[in-house]
């Protein structure tokens, strides 16, 4: 009997940071443990303190440890944040002297053409994703290996992100005892865990609305068309309500999640919260409405800044399967609403399913992330892509062998988050 094979994911996000641990098994995925702690250090999903940021994943991470009964040293980790950037590309090679068959090593010496853009020395290159391949001018070809052929041609969606910000992602990771398996870009990886094969062939927009960005991933006939990263989230909607409500930024969120809406006139007009604001002694009565009315406009600019996005990726017709939202900032009451009214596209809000094991801690959208990063995992320890959102090299950011780590060193302080020390070359 085969040993089980574990896979280990990090969402690293601006609220919160998350661990979870998995078996590969042949029905599924089956979660063995799940670990959360409050994000500290990080904003609009870029590390601003490392040594704070890295707390919390070693806090993370040892709640999932003790819930799983495995030790975890390395790990999938999403990336997210402004400076992430994409643009197409396409790649043009001839087959193999000798051979009027595309081979697999066709394939990747095309993609490896896409790939030669010009990219400034502060950025590196995430994923390249194949779009489709183009065989002695027939294009819309998915799957090129074996097609006769003297000439092959690939459209590829390239993925940079700062070459700084990235580094520090890592270094955080380190600091907190882990090594880096891969970097996947977060829309990515959610959308790994809420979008069906279908959905991709019809053509959709997935959102992910987190605390601090809103990431975007645009799919049209099976292949990712455009991504994005808007650097809005839910924190700015709880930021807009601590403003008008007077209250602290827990409170807010609190009233948020209890009582927030995106539709003012959907709400009873006698509906109200009870609250303490700033410089009160009693606790004052504060319709609701009034709340959706601090909320709108907020929510609205959320969609706007989608919207933009899906012309950009081409018309609306491109996405019969409409916009899935998923992510924490997708449970806000009236989104769906305010993203189909603004979109004109059909929009509903998605989970992460198919999972067994302790999956009732990570079966809500804000899981979406670390369900797919398991998911990307569990893919590539099988020799599979994730699905065709990566390109067969795995898009990788060749952190193998270009990041190497000192052994492992108790630390003096005790604290788990810097108990081994490791350096970045």
């Amino acid at each position: 009997m085969s040993r089980p094979r574990h896979v280990f994911a990090l969402d690293l996000g601006t609220t919160k940071v998350c661990c979870a641990v998995a078996d590969i098994e042949a029905a599924g995925l089956r979660v063995l443990g799940v670990g959360e702690a409050v994000s500290r250090g990080v904003r609009k999903g870029a590390i601003i303190e490392i040594d704070r940021a890295a707390e919390a994943v070693a806090e993370a991470v040892d709640l999932a440890e003790k819930m799983a009964g495995i030790a975890i040293d390395s790990a999938v980790v999403g990336l997210a944040g402004g400076h992430i950037s994409s643009q197409n590309s396409r790649g043009v090679v001839a087959v193999g002297a000798g051979r009027r068959e595309v081979g697999p090593q066709d394939v990747g010496r095309a993609i490896d053409a896409a790939r030669a853009i010009s990219v400034p020395s502060d950025r590196r290159i995430l994923h390249v994703l194949p779009q489709q391949f183009t065989v002695d001018g027939q294009d819309g070809v998915r799957d090129a290996v074996g097609m006769a052929g003297s000439r092959l041609e690939v459209d590829a969606h390239i993925v940079t992100g700062a070459q700084t910000a990235i580094q520090n992602v890592v270094k955080v990771v380190h600091k907190a005892g882990l090594d880096v398996d891969d970097l996947v870009l977060q829309v990515l990886a959610s959308a790994e865990a809420v979008v069906s094969e279908d959905e991709l062939e019809r053509g959709v927009i997935v959102v992910d609305i987190g605390g601090g960005t809103t990431d975007v991933a645009v799919f049209s006939r099976g292949s990712i068309a455009h991504t994005a990263v808007l650097p809005v989230g839910g924190n700015h909607v709880t930021g807009d309500l601590a403003v008008g409500l007077r209250c602290d930024i827990d409170t807010a969120e609190v009233v948020k999640r209890s009582f927030g809406h995106c539709l003012q006139l959907t709400l009873p007009a006698d509906a109200e919260v009870t609250l303490t604001p700033m410089g009160y002694d009693e606790p004052v009565n504060v319709p609701q409405r009034y709340l959706a009315e601090i909320i709108g406009p907020r929510a609205r600019e959320i969609a706007q800044l989608v919207a933009a996005q899906i012309e950009m990726a081409g018309p609306a017709s491109h996405f019969a399967a409409g916009v899935v939202l998923t992510g924490g900032g997708a449970l806000l009451r009236g989104f769906p609403e305010m993203v189909q009214t603004v979109t004109d596209l059909p929009a509903r809000v998605a989970a992460p399913q198919g999972l067994s094991g302790m999956n009732d801690e990570i079966q809500g959208p804000d899981h979406a992330t670390v369900v797919g990063l398991m998911r990307w995992a569990a893919r590539w320890q099988g020799g599979k892509p994730a699905r065709r959102l990566s390109a067969p090299d795995g898009g990788k950011v060749e952190l193998r062998g270009r990041i190497q780590t000192r052994p492992r060193v108790a630390d003096p302080v005790g604290q788990r988050f810097g108990r081994w020390l490791r350096q970045l070359f």
